[in-house]
């Protein structure tokens, strides 16, 4: 009877342990730590879980990037579990939790609280002689895109360069592009193949002094095909965007064609560079095209100079036209003395968003000018900034909150000589905060985007710093514009 009675102890002891050794711990709860962060910086989560037998947990994390932490040590139900890592690249990061009970039983994965990891940094690029960069994109796989001119390639005069960069801010590959004594890349898109489209001018080509210039890549930056378009006068390339069906658009100058001295030139091409159309517009006077979009209508919108109109020397000159590239209406912002138009982009609610620089408004010689319209190209509002150097704003973006970002320089501001100026507004263009980045000598912002985790990024040049002359800079800054050194006051 007694070994009975113990073999029946020993079969429901057996049951017992079973079942606790089948059942898993609760999920881990969420875990919590920053929203945001930098690159290389170590960052703190915490998380904890419970168990239904009451049994210790340890707590492991998947951190979003391919790498999950060890077990940690055991702990008490409920207890908190904290592990700090550090992101090698920028991104958006979901970091989740998963449980293990004492019977070795794992819970499944929680859901993941995302962190956004910020790449900050200022990389220079160039040789002992003039190098400057104008344009500048993030690209599909985070890295970067960059253009401008080199006169530090090797060979005779300027040549067009274009850089690529991984997300870390390092050259992947550079390209030289041109064949002549001058050539000079201002503006680059990645295209719809994974490839560029870049424009400038080139000179002597064509048929005339300079002609504008389009150059179509490859992925690695390999040359498949280039044009130009020009006749007897000066005319160059400052802006160009692919359209919706796969063609381009340049906005620039011309100097060959149009009404007066130098007129607005709007040229449209196919996807294999062959001319579709292109249209002047200006006055009697010296007119400029310098920044160009599609519509989400599928007509284009450009910004620039007019000597032409307006009310004062020169004015910014806002275009809209139709798919054909036809004059829906136009407008001119300014004052009476000496006002101009750098970059333009639709905002999201149909209205348009312009950069540049206003001697007739403001406190000092020159300072940055914001001018927010309507679809109809009325005016919104206007905004200035600046103090009592010169200031001009270069290049515009609405942002992910609705406000806008800038980019130009400054004289008023900074650590000496001209320095690179962020401005940063809210929705209504007034100041959330500026910063400035240079030295001693002259530094200038061409071209700004937001980047896919947050922050910004900058393409300019660099009296300051790099290898000699004027260098290619490139800025990376977090959410408010600030790098881990060398900048962002």
């Amino acid at each position: 009877m007694r070994s009975t009675a113990v073999v029946l102890i020993a079969f429901v002891l057996a049951f017992v342990a079973g079942c606790r050794q089948g059942h898993r711990p609760d999920t881990a709860a969420v875990p919590t730590g920053p929203s945001s962060g930098a690159v290389g910086v170590s960052h703190t989560f915490s998380s904890s879980a419970e168990d239904h037998d009451g049994d210790d947990v340890a707590i492991r994390f998947d951190w979003g990037d391919g790498d999950t932490s060890d077990w940690s040590a055991w702990v008490h139900p409920g207890d908190t579990v904290t592990v700090n890592h550090s992101w090698s690249v920028s991104g958006i990061f979901t970091v989740k939790a998963q449980a293990k009970a004492r019977n070795f039983t794992i819970s499944g994965w929680s859901d993941g609280c995302v962190v956004a990891i910020v790449g900050k940094w200022l990389m220079t690029f160039g040789g002992a002689d003039d190098d400057e960069g104008r344009s500048v994109q993030q690209t599909w796989d985070g890295g970067y895109i960059v253009t401008g001119y080199t006169l530090s390639g090797g060979t005779e005069g300027y040549r067009g360069w274009l850089v690529k960069t991984d997300a870390g801010g390092i050259m992947s590959w550079s390209r030289t592009l041109g064949w002549t004594n001058v050539a000079d890349s201002r503006s680059v898109r990645q295209t719809l193949d994974g490839g560029y489209i870049v424009t400038g001018y080139i000179w002597p080509h064509g048929a005339g002094s300079a002609d504008v210039w389009l150059v179509k890549t490859d992925a690695n930056g390999d040359t498949s095909w280039t044009r130009t378009f020009g006749g007897e006068g000066d005319d160059a390339g400052n802006s160009v965007q692919q359209t919706q069906d796969g063609g381009y658009v340049i906005a620039g100058t011309t100097y060959s064609y149009g009404a007066g001295q130098g007129d607005v030139w709007f040229i449209k091409v196919d996807a294999d560079g062959s001319l579709a159309w292109c249209k002047t517009f200006g006055g009697v006077s010296y007119d400029e095209g310098e920044s160009v979009q599609q519509t989400q209508d599928g007509g284009y919108i450009i910004a620039g100079t007019t000597w032409s109109y307006g009310a004062g020397w020169h004015d910014v000159w806002l275009i809209r036209t139709d798919a054909a590239g036809d004059t829906v209406w136009t407008r001119t912002f300014g004052g009476a003395q000496e006002d101009w138009g750098g970059s333009v982009q639709q905002t999201r609610d149909g209205g348009y968003v312009i950069v540049g620089g206003t001697m007739s408004h403001g406190a000092g010689s020159a300072d940055v000018w914001l001018v927010k319209t309507d679809a109809n190209g009325d005016t919104s509002w206007t905004r200035t900034f600046g103090g009592e150097g010169d200031d001009a704003g270069n290049s515009v973006q609405q942002t992910q909150d609705g406000g806008y970002i800038v980019t130009g320089y400054t004289r008023s501001y900074g650590a000496g000589g001209y320095d690179v100026w962020l401005i940063k507004t809210d929705a209504n263009g007034d100041t959330a905060w500026t910063r400035t980045f240079g030295g001693s000598s002259d530094d200038e912002g061409y071209s700004v985007q937001p980047t896919s985790d947050g922050g910004y990024i900058i393409a300019g040049c660099t009296g300051s710093f790099g290898a000699g002359g004027y260098d290619v800079w490139l800025i990376k800054t977090d959410a408010e514009g600030r790098v881990d050194e060398g900048g962002g006051k």
